[in-house]
């Protein structure tokens, strides 16, 4: 679709992601001065093929449309540019917010600290005293849907899901639509039972993501959660605790109690604060006279090292096949090589918004097409990325962000191994191997991905091929991988 134009409007740049029910990208509007940018989202659910249905999804399409129309009133919600059906596909066209989501901040980013999770969630919480007024239920807060603005820092909450609303709506008879995401769903939505306070339970799982930085889906749940709370003020987190309350009955009802509580708080720590500014005055003077004593302790402690334990290694398998001609890809801007089979076309995309530097793809024997068993088939393909970050990121955290992706945006996700390895020619460096398979449109894919880290990017490849052909190239694919070398 990437430079398809719609209504001669509005010019596709490129993928931004794909889920389910919908597709969506990023577009320039060509007929405004400047061309800015926005966001396209194209619904395609699966029952269009039905009159009935068509009929029905235009009906509720044009409803929910309008609801996105007022919820775009507020400042902190992109607003609704434009809706309109073209060729039985229904398209929403959003303002476009340039800031950074959530879900990559907890990467590159440290901890919260108190202050700033409270700063956070008086913010989100005012969205959400909006929406609610609305007669609207989220239904999918998480990092991936709040942006901080770059231009005031402010969260701007994303996805309201119109498209999965529809499609809920048309499919409920047979089976209601799950929507949500596992981690910050909680079990009355997962029931079928959605409450408004099932976005305050969503929002605070995400807050206490913020200050741990511990993957919101991996918390034991029995039935309460159970979150490392150390160093957390001890009323700030009975706040949170209600918010995740697993009864939903028991949880906040509304997001004025919470923010009730949240300013009773803050009030109680200004009272606080000022008798320890009062006390500290007093002890001014004796101060003076201590400080250079303790400027002199402190010295003496100031080499004091700590030392870091290296992960476990598990190699994966390496060489190309000695009867295949190999070529070689070199990138000078990222001072990266990697080895292809010469009968695997490749394409140098070189793309900064999203990093993908090359895609790597197995030709038919017959053409210069990409080799797949039918039309409807995912290609047999590597693709190399990068992503840079303004911070130092490890392993871990960049292992965190990725499997975070995997699961919340890749249909039916199912992650078979995740584990420390090395490369044959990094061998200094560690990486993680993750091996994962799911939906690409209809298709049952399995994937290998490895990432490591170097100089503060982050060098991401990925093996694809529809499922039953994942085995037949993966030597290939591991020989490819290990031929990666960093400069």
């Amino acid at each position: 679709m990437q430079e398809t134009t719609l209504r001669g409007h509005y010019r596709i740049i490129q993928n931004l992601g794909r889920g389910g029910f919908s597709e969506t990208y990023l577009a320039k509007d060509i007929d405004l001065p400047g061309n800015p940018y926005c966001v396209v989202k194209l619904l395609k659910p699966m029952f269009m093929q039905h009159p009935q249905a068509l009929e029905t999804a235009a009906r509720l399409f044009e409803r929910e449309a309008q609801v996105l129309y007022r919820l775009g009133s507020h400042n902190q919600i992109p607003r609704l540019l434009a809706h309109f059906e073209e060729n039985q596909e229904f398209y929403l066209v959003q303002e476009y917010v340039s800031g950074t989501v959530l879900s990559k901040e907890f990467v590159s980013g440290e901890k919260w600290t108190q202050n700033q999770a409270r700063e956070f969630l008086q913010d989100v919480l005012q969205i959400l005293e909006f929406v609610h007024k609305e007669n609207v239920i989220h239904r999918d807060i998480k990092p991936a849907n709040l942006i901080r603005r770059h231009l005031d820092n402010k969260i701007v909450l994303i996805d309201f899901g119109a498209v999965k609303e529809i499609t809920n709506m048309i499919e409920n008879s047979q089976g209601a639509t799950r929507i949500g995401t596992r981690g910050f769903m909680p079990n009355e939505q997962e029931n079928g039972n959605t409450q408004f306070n099932s976005d305050i339970f969503a929002l605070g799982m995400t807050c206490i993501q913020g200050l741990t930085r511990v993957p919101s889906e991996t918390l034991p749940r029995s039935p309460e959660i159970t979150w490392n709370k150390q160093g957390i003020n001890p009323q700030f987190a009975a706040i949170l605790e209600k918010m995740i309350c697993n009864d939903y009955r028991q949880r906040y009802q509304s997001v004025n109690e919470v923010l009730f509580a949240l300013n009773k708080l803050e009030q109680a720590s200004n009272h606080k604060s000022w008798w320890q500014n009062k006390k500290a005055m007093v002890g001014l003077l004796s101060a003076v006279v201590i400080l250079p004593i303790a400027w002199k302790l402190t010295n003496n402690y100031a080499n004091i090292d700590t030392q870091n334990n290296s992960p476990t290694n598990l190699p994966i398998s390496t060489g190309l096949n000695n009867s295949q001609n190999t070529a070689t890809y070199e990138n000078q801007s990222y001072n990266v090589k990697i080895n292809y089979p010469e009968n695997w076309l490749k394409n140098d995309v070189g793309d900064k918004t999203t990093g993908e530097l090359a895609r790597f793809s197995l030709l038919s024997s017959n053409s210069n097409t990409t080799n797949t068993s039918s039309n409807n088939d995912s290609p047999v393909e590597l693709i190399l990325e990068i992503q840079n970050f303004d911070k130092p990121v490890t392993l871990e955290e960049l292992t965190n962000l990725r499997v975070n992706e995997i699961t919340q945006f890749f249909t039916d996700a199912k992650i078979h191994e995740s584990h420390f390895t090395k490369l044959k020619n990094a061998p200094d460096i560690s990486a993680h191997e993750v091996i994962y398979s799911g939906k690409d449109d209809k298709t049952d894919v399995k994937r290998k991905a490895v990432w490591l880290v170097k100089n503060n990017k982050a060098y991401i490849i990925t093996y694809s091929a529809p499922e039953r052909n994942y085995d037949t190239y993966l030597t290939t694919a591991d020989a490819m991988i290990n031929s990666l070398k960093l400069h």
